[in-house]
Parts: structure tokens; sequence; C-alpha cells
């Protein structure tokens, strides 16, 4: 982890609404540049939308989003561009069915990035090599475990390039034995440098890879701070509460 003092990314009082039903209240926090930043929560706590809302999946119904302090929301900004540089891991994979693992991690690469099919074939190689899937570079999708076919995500996402890169419950949707191969992967990315915002279930993962951990709940942030302060001492009532449904072995 090579956290340092830049910021990339501020959150300044967003808030996310669908009708009358206010999902995200008041949720402001800055990601520095190389941190990793794991959210935890109950769920429909707001988690999952305010990663959305951060790659404008979903549009903020408030408040602003900063990245290398221009704010993104504003008329004026180039989305396109920002959406290039923030990459985003989902829960369901979200790999093309008709592509092979190959293609999957080339096509972004050439049609975003505008990258030589050799160029995007070598970045695709090198990050399918990292995360174990150079040998299945031909198989389509529905050939793959889930296990493998989130590793194949996550080398799709990293060959783009991003500055930050975020993870929403990338193993919620793995059955329990495929979970540990995908977050090894994940721990290995949290080495190199690269800025990770996390939400996940996984507490013992969550404390041994976060720099910092935010815990959501009722559309604000409850309690943040360091891994060992946040899961060993939790200040706040509702973190206590949430904290305590997990055996104290599983972090």
């Amino acid at each position: 982890m090579t956290e340092s003092n830049e910021v990339i990314l501020s959150l300044k009082h967003m808030q996310k609404s669908y009708g009358n039903h206010q999902v995200l209240k008041d949720i402001s926090f800055d990601i520095n540049k190389g941190e990793i930043v794991t959210i935890i929560g109950p769920s429909g706590g707001g988690k999952s939308t305010t990663l959305r809302c951060i790659n404008l999946l979903e549009e903020p119904t408030g408040g602003e989003i900063d990245f290398h302090g221009e704010n993104i929301l504003h008329p004026g900004y180039n989305r396109n561009t920002f959406r290039s540089k923030v990459g985003m891991v989902f829960q369901q994979f979200d790999l093309f069915e008709n592509k092979n693992v190959l293609e999957n991690c080339m096509v972004g690469q050439e049609l975003v990035l505008k990258r030589s099919k050799d160029e995007a074939r070598k970045i695709a190689m090198k990050n399918l090599e990292k995360v174990g899937m150079d040998p299945f570079i031909k198989a389509k999708p529905q050939q793959l475990s889930g296990g493998q076919q989130q590793r194949v995500a996550i080398a799709r996402a990293i060959s783009m390039d991003p500055e930050v890169l975020l993870f929403d419950e990338p193993t919620s949707a793995l059955d329990p034995e495929m979970v540990g191969e995908v977050l090894e992967v994940m721990q290995k990315l949290a080495t190199t440098g690269l800025t990770m915002v996390i939400v996940t279930h996984e507490m013992g993962f969550a404390k041994s890879i976060s720099d910092r951990v935010l815990f959501i709940s009722d559309g604000v942030i409850t309690e943040q701070g360091a891994p060992e302060e946040l899961f060993d001492h939790p200040k706040n009532e509702k973190t206590q509460k949430f904290l305590s449904n997990f055996r104290n072995n599983e972090f």
C-alpha cells in the first residue's frame, strides 16, 4: 500500500433519492492516491449506491464529487474522461457473453483508449497472467466458474489503467470455495499502489487489506477509521451491533 496525501476523489455532502426515498443523506469523504478504502455496513444502508454514484451509474441528487479538484457533476465537465479513469468490478461480473476471455479484456482498450489491437492484446495478456487466467484466453464466460469470471473482470478493469478501481461486493455472487481466489487477486492488487474502494461483506478481508474502513448505515457514514480501531474498538452503537453479528474469529 503506497498511500499518499494527494486527494484523487472527494465526495462532499453527496445525496441520492429515488422519489421520496432518500438512500444517501450526507456522504462526505476523500480518497487519497494509493489508498485502499473499504465500505461495510448493513444491506440497504447505501454502500453500493455510494459506489454507483461515484462512477455515475447513478446520478447523485445533491452534493458534489471532485476528481482532482474538479466537480464532475458540473454541467460543463467531460464525464467520458472521468469514466475512463475510474474502473468498476461488479457483483455479477458483467462480461460480454459473445466474446472470449481475451476479447473481453481488449474491447474497452480499443474502443475507449483507442489502443491498437496488438497493444491491447499485450496489455490484456499481462493482466490475465496477473490474475491466473492466461490459460483460458479462448474460453467464453459461460465455460468458466464464477471465480474465474470475476478474475477476468478484474483483469479487464485493470487493463484500462484506471486511477481508481471500485469493487461492488465482488464476492457476493460466488460459491464459498471461490471467494478465496478472488480475494487473493485483490490482495495482490493492493500491493501495486492502485487506489481501490471496496464494498464488501468479508470482514476479515476488509480488516487485512484496508488503510481505512467506512461504516455506512441509513445513508450516512456512521463511523470511519483505521481497520484495527474500527473492528476492535467500534465507538458507534450501530457499528458495534453490526460487528457483533460476526464471530470474533471472522476478523
